[in-house]
């Protein structure tokens, strides 16, 4: 929506910014009765974020009688103190006070929950020995090794969790799969449970934790001999004499004969065929010097934009030279192709890792992003994935101008013409993705690399989520919290147009060099997103102004780039007015900076407290190299036939 804020600019009062001075659209009555709790306009708030939102400095004083603003509401399920629900209630809008940028700040991800027949399956680290609750086997491995319900606290393998035939609605004695199975199967046996005397080791059969104790520890049937808990007596269903792996298997052997498939091949699964090569293990990597080859080499080699042969690669191919970035996942390396002139970026990333944090999925969708970024000049290209036992890799084009977060740090902010250069090409690569029905949801600055040219690319496509067309949306809470959109705090669906509220964020980092959103915690942060309204300098032309304001509407459907939004389509805004559209996408544009580069390996544009390291991988230990699953990654290697030289 657009605020009519530059009508008023002259009566407000103004404080000074890390970026300049900035406008305060209140006075003195904007800042009365916030301490108490803000309520919902229809419904219980869903998230308050700690309660009132305290203030760390005082607000300003207005140096003469502020004129009542007037009524505003935001565009969000929030009223404003101030003000009480109704038409023609007469309040203030609560602006919020940026911070300057100062630090990296790094994306979070929710558990990823497996929602099958209602348990609520989320993969879980076992610390002391545990049971699978349906084929009852031990959960062996290093990490997650399974999963647990987090309503009814059912452990199970992750091979078994879809099994199961009880539908988990916390109490599975008078839930609607005892129905159902007496129903159906004329299953309704409770169990007779009795203290009973355990002279063994001893093991829960729903949660699969070992029953503790000296004397009568827990429950057993007397019919069945199902072991369990007190605790989860309640939680067990009334499957007295019941062996679910059998009855399972007996339904999923008569649904095969059926279709014509084979009945002994359908209860445990097909297993996959085995890869034609196996990849080599990982060696121990040696230091080189970045100036050597650079010596051996004699000239200045742009980075690669290809690769020599379409041929499986391995770690042995590559010479690493300089660590360019490290984070939880992993590390980017710089690296060489041996025996060429070719540079690259090695994102690897450690198995356990991945497998630890449930993030197979996410890792092979990265991989099919990145592929298809080939077939855009704004997007960041992939050239070859493969694996060694313990890591992943990733081989792309090697982005020697840094990213924007390194150049916001050193400049400050960006002049307009440079901020609406960068932004358009951002457009570009975001309008590629949604219309394959990408949502990217970590837009950033830390993300947008710049190439030798200047001109700019997307990286990082973890966060990804893929098929949302139409009518179709995400629910996961994820991205980073200063660029979060209201309706990923608020736990509500969502589609494509998180990624232009996160736009508007960036862009307005990249024009005013700060946050429009702060908070002394993760907290406050949210609540301020969720009820406040950025504050703009005076110094902002009034297109920056009027796209941003569009762009920061906290109603996704009249967002800009929402599906009621009034204002047409993002590239037709009046701030990108001097942009050729056409020319810029055949990169045909002057970039308005230009990286210094010096040499193949400069790496003056990264932070030195990651290239001064040593170019080496993180060594695993071999207990948990002979206890990992290798499956998942089966078939991760691959090579990007669109950019081999041949």
């Amino acid at each position: 929506m657009a605020f009519h804020l530059w009508e008023s600019l002259a009566e407000t009062p103004r404080i000074a910014g890390a970026a300049g001075d900035l406008c305060v659209g209140g006075s003195d009555a904007c800042c009365a009765g916030l301490r108490g709790r803000r309520r919902h306009a229809r419904a219980p708030m869903i998230f308050t974020g700690g309660g009132a939102r305290r203030r760390t400095s005082p607000a300003p004083r207005a140096r003469g009688p502020a004129r009542p603003h007037q009524y505003q509401r935001l565009h969000a399920d929030y009223w404003l103190p101030g003000g009480v629900c109704g038409e023609g209630a007469e309040g203030a809008i609560r602006r919020s006070r940026g911070k300057r940028i100062t630090q990296r700040r790094g994306a979070i991800k929710h558990h990823k929950v497996h929602d099958v027949n209602g348990h609520c399956f989320v993969a879980k680290f076992f610390r002391q020995p545990t049971f699978c609750a349906f084929c009852k086997e031990f959960l062996w491995g290093f990490g997650k090794q399974g999963y647990r319900c987090s309503v009814c606290q059912t452990a199970v393998h992750k091979r078994c969790h879809n099994k199961l035939l009880g539908k988990c609605t916390g109490s599975s004695a008078h839930s609607e799969a005892t129905v159902y199975l007496r129903e159906r199967f004329k299953v309704d046996v409770p169990h007779r449970f009795r203290p009973h005397q355990f002279m063994s080791p001893t093991f829960c059969d729903h949660c699969g934790a070992m029953l503790y104790g000296f004397f009568k520890q827990e429950l057993k049937c007397e019919d069945c001999d199902v072991n369990c808990h007190r605790k989860c007596e309640k939680l067990t269903a009334n499957l007295c004499g019941v062996n679910q792996r059998l009855l399972v298997e007996a339904l999923a052997s008569r649904t095969a004969s059926r279709k014509g498939g084979e009945a002994s091949g359908t209860s445990s699964g097909a297993a996959p065929s085995q890869a034609n090569n196996t990849d080599l293990l990982e060696q121990q990597l040696e230091q080189s010097t970045a100036y050597g080859i650079f010596r051996k080499t004699g000239r200045f080699t742009p980075p690669a934009r290809s690769i020599p042969r379409f041929r499986k690669y391995a770690v042995e191919d590559f010479q690493f030279i300089k660590v360019l970035g490290k984070g939880s996942f992993g590390k980017v390396l710089l690296a060489e192709l041996r025996d060429t002139e070719y540079y690259y970026a090695v994102k690897c990333l450690k198995k356990d890792v991945v497998l630890e944090d449930d993030d197979v999925e996410c890792t092979l969708i990265e991989r099919k992003v990145l592929a298809l970024g080939t077939n855009h000049p704004y997007l960041c290209h992939l050239f070859a994935t493969f694996q060694t036992d313990s890591h992943l890799f990733f081989v792309m084009e090697y982005l020697n101008g840094g990213d924007l977060m390194f150049h916001i740090q050193q400049s400050g902010r960006f002049p307009e013409a440079r901020a609406r250069f960068y932004a358009a090409e951002i457009v570009s690569g975001l309008k590629f993705l949604h219309k394959r029905g990408i949502v990217y949801r970590d837009l950033k600055l830390d993300n947008i690399l710049l190439d030798f040219e200047g001109h700019v690319r997307i990286a990082d496509f973890g966060m990804c989520k893929l098929q949302i067309y139409l009518d179709k949306t995400a629910d996961t809470f994820c991205g980073t919290p200063d660029y979060m959109a209201p309706e990923i705090i608020k736990g509500l669906k969502y589609n494509q147009t998180v990624d232009w509220w996160s736009f508007g964020v960036l862009l307005y980092e990249m024009l005013i060099g700060q946050s429009p959103f702060s908070g002394c915690d993760e907290d406050e942060l949210f609540w301020s997103i969720c009820n406040e309204m950025p504050s703009y300098p005076r110094f902002l032309s009034q297109e920056a102004l009027t796209i941003l304001t569009r762009l920061l509407d906290k109603d996704a459907r009249t967002r800009l780039g929402g599906t009621e939004c009034m204002h047409g389509d993002i590239r037709d805004q009046d701030f990108f007015h001097a942009i050729q559209w056409d020319r810029l996408e055949r990169r045909e544009l002057e970039t308005p900076f230009r990286p210094k580069v010096r040499h193949p390996m400069d790496t003056q544009y990264f932070d030195k407290a990651f290239t001064g390291e040593r170019p080496r991988l993180t060594a695993v230990e071999p207990h948990v190299l002979r206890s990992m699953d290798q499956e998942p990654f089966r078939g991760f290697s691959y090579t990007n036939p669109n950019t081999t030289d041949r």
